[in-house]
């Protein structure tokens, strides 16, 4: 696919050129608005893990970040197929092919966890209430309490 001669001095859009490009690699006229409404159409939470990467046929090539995320998309291409054509001004995927790639999504930082702590024991007044059998479990979980907490 060529791209559109125009006369010298007349303009051409940004936005048309990047049209033309898009449909270029994307293999189809018209299929580069597939890059912009993927977003729109399947939802930030799948736009994070999954993106378009060719239209071959009426067939859209998706990348997706991780196993459980294509198995995920698998059960939803009808809607997918379905929401992604409702956003095009003309229906052009029938079916999507779903390609397992490495996880490009940015990981969330684990916050680090404070050194376990043991709580204080309970004081040894709670005990002379309880029924001897369980005052002497209880005696004892007490004592090996205050030694974790005394190491804590």
């Amino acid at each position: 696919m060529d791209l559109p001669v125009r006369p010298r001095g007349q303009l051409t859009p940004i936005r048309r050129l990047l049209d033309d490009c898009l449909d270029r690699v994307a293999g189809q006229p018209g299929a580069g608005t597939l890059w912009q409404v993927w977003d729109h159409a399947v939802g930030a939470q799948i736009a994070r893990r999954a993106q378009p990467v060719r239209l071959r046929d009426r067939t859209l090539v998706v990348a997706v970040t991780s196993a459980p995320w294509m198995q995920e998309l698998h059960m939803l291409k009808r809607t997918l197929v379905d929401a992604l054509n409702e956003c095009l001004p003309t229906p052009l995927v029938d079916d999507l092919y779903l390609v397992l790639t490495e996880d490009r999504t940015d990981p969330q930082p684990v916050p680090a966890r404070p050194p376990r702590t043991c709580e204080p024991p309970p004081g040894d007044d709670v005990l002379p209430d309880l029924p001897p059998a369980l005052h002497a479990s209880f005696t004892s979980v007490l004592a090996a309490w205050k030694r974790r907490s005394d190491r804590g």
